[in-house]
């Protein structure tokens, strides 16, 4: 199926939005489990019935018929048709207008690959992710379109697949035009023409009508006319409607452009019926649903602000109270060791000397003690007050400006708190876990671990954040490889080696985590290509007193305490980590790990 990159739905997209929500929370509660009971023959039909429902802009349908593949796949454990139906789930919200619900399919279809490492699945996965990112939040994320294009095409070229090849010049082309490269878009879809008139014919209007858009653009209204209605005459007669809406969309454009209302009144008139055909009237019976479910929720979002920015307030409250309770837990921590020290001095006054050196090592503690209350408290103070005065700010606004604001102002308030709550959660959980760690206050759980099953979970997690960076991940890790430590604080560990990695490596570059076995220990080394680290920022690295801070190559933030907990966490379970790192070259990290006895 190629991506629809000619128009946006409108108000259908919006109702296509509720409508999935309203099908994925059937399946899970009232539908009958033996819907899902298809068998091989049954599952190849509904594929066909897919493709066609997808031509035809029954989305809603497509999902419906797309779900119960999923779910044959899922109890039949095929992973490659899982990860054609999240492609596929993906691409239909998308067609829908719900880009974050698309990238969320996509990403499960990627995150399945890493068990089957399918290339050309993988350059499908990437295709639909240029066409989401195409049109999310237009035109803010389209280096983001071309990148996932431009990785694609080159796979589909290397297995030589042309339907892939012609929808990513066919994206490619857009991108250009959104630019306002207007002859490069052309190229880029005259190529994706010459293709699709072999490779795939039903698709040709498709690309007719983008190259008459893109003429039309660049001012060219008599070769845009001309194209858009060869385009229009293929489509009616293959009788596919979702490119007879495009094509009538752009002729009436074309005409108001050109002053002819009769015209256009005729194009408006068929875009409205082609339209109506594609809504039966099981759709309009769940939209009607949908919209009395829209009016309730409208009637009732001023009372949820409200609710919302109060439960903002009382976990600000809750969370500076507990900083500050952990704070004088620690000073008093402090203070008590420093008097029963002074006792102990005085009792023992027969060796002066020995009490004189303990008190000199006792002070430079104390020195150490009170350096490290400060970078706490400083932490405290600027690192974690910032994203609360967003929160607050934001709160403020909602509560005070509410009926003012338009929806995406309300939207883009909301995704900031929220932003900004997730950002002081990750410091405060950091800040805890150190202090937890200060007071004695965890529990080790030592276990018999996988480290190969370890790295390939934490490289889940962290693999969009490289391809973002179009960066290489790869590991030589042999298997059968076991370690015995606490799994938490290991997933924690390698999280934070291999996100500081990602975060300080240029987009281009690579990481590579490989392990040996050497007598009893687990060395596993963590290597970058990144920009590496001065000398004076490596006697920093694992001290909260005086952290070596410093942005990655795309400005990221830390707190500098990252790579202290990872030390502290190694030391509990036994290990140790180290640091070889050459400015500009590149940095490697080296952790030894007790191996488990078998």
């Amino acid at each position: 199926m190629l991506p629809v990159l000619m128009i946006k739905h409108g108000a259908c997209s919006l109702l296509m939005v509720f409508l999935l929500l309203a099908l994925t929370a059937s399946y899970g509660t009232s539908q009958e489990t033996s819907k899902f009971l298809i068998d091989q023959e049954t599952s190849v039909q509904i594929h066909h019935e897919v493709d066609s429902l997808y031509l035809v802009g029954d989305y809603s349908r497509a999902i419906e018929q797309t779900l119960i593949l999923l779910a044959y796949y899922k109890n039949r454990d095929d992973l490659r048709g899982q990860i054609v139906c999240n492609n596929y789930l993906g691409d239909f919200l998308r067609a829908s207008g719900s880009h974050t619900g698309s990238l969320d399919y996509l990403v499960n279809a990627l995150t399945l690959n890493t068990q089957l490492d399918d290339s050309l699945l993988r350059a499908q996965t990437y295709n639909y992710l240029a066409a989401s990112y195409f049109e999310l939040d237009y035109p803010k994320y389209l280096d983001s379109a071309q990148l996932y294009a431009s990785i694609s095409i080159d796979i589909a070229n290397y297995f030589q697949n042309e339907k892939l090849v012609y929808s990513n010049l066919n994206i490619l082309g857009k991108v250009e035009e959104g630019s306002g490269n207007f002859d490069r878009a052309l190229t880029y879809m005259n190529r994706a023409l010459e293709i699709v008139r072999r490779a795939s014919p039903v698709d040709e209007p498709l690309v007719l009508c983008n190259i008459a858009g893109a003429y039309f653009l660049k001012g060219e209204i008599d070769r845009s006319r001309e194209l858009a209605l060869k385009a229009y005459d293929k489509a009616k007669q293959d009788n596919i409607n979702t490119y007879l809406r495009l094509t009538t969309a752009l002729l009436e454009r074309i005409s108001l452009h050109e002053g002819n209302y009769r015209e256009a009144h005729y194009y408006l008139s068929e875009l409205t019926q082609y339209t109506r055909n594609f809504l039966d009237e099981k759709t309009e019976e769940r939209v009607r649903a949908m919209q009395e479910q829209i009016q309730q929720a409208a009637e009732e979002a001023e009372i949820q602000q409200e609710l919302f920015r109060r439960k903002i307030l009382t976990i600000s409250l809750l969370v500076l109270i507990g900083l500050a309770i952990l704070f004088i837990i620690v000073f008093a921590r402090q203070k008590f060791r420093l008097r029963k020290t002074n006792r102990e001095l005085h009792a023992r006054n027969d060796d002066l000397h020995r009490q004189q050196e303990e008190t000199r090592n006792l002070t430079l503690e104390l020195q150490t003690s009170n350096a490290t209350l400060k970078n706490f408290i400083s932490i405290i103070a600027h690192d974690l007050k910032n994203p609360f005065n967003t929160i607050i700010g934001f709160s403020d606004l909602l509560h005070t400006e509410y009926g003012t604001l338009t929806p995406e102002e309300r939207k883009l308030a909301i995704e900031n708190t929220h932003k900004s709550a997730l950002s002081a959660y990750s410091l405060l959980e950091q800040l805890l876990s150190w202090a937890r760690l200060q007071t004695g206050a965890f529990q080790l759980e030592l276990t018999t671990i996988d480290l190969l099953e370890l790295i390939n979970e934490v490289m889940t997690h962290i693999q969009t954040a490289a391809l973002l960076k179009k960066q290489t991940l790869s590991k030589q890790i042999p298997s059968g490889l076991f370690i015995q430590a606490d799994k938490n604080m290991m997933l924690a560990v390698f999280r934070n080696l291999l996100s500081n990695a990602i975060k300080f490596t240029p987009d281009g570059g690579s990481i590579n985590v490989s392990a040996v076995d050497a007598a009893g220990t687990v060395k596993i080394l963590v290597r970058d290509s990144g920009v590496g680290i001065p000398q004076y920022g490596l006697d920093k690295l694992f001290s909260i007193d005086e952290p070596f801070k410093t942005s990655g190559t795309s400005g990221e933030k830390g707190t500098g305490i990252g790579l202290l907990l990872c030390k502290e966490y190694l030391e509990k379970n036994h290990g140790t980590i180290a640091v070889e790192s050459t400015e500009g070259q590149g940095t490697t990290f080296t952790v030894a790990i007790p191996r488990a006895t078998t």
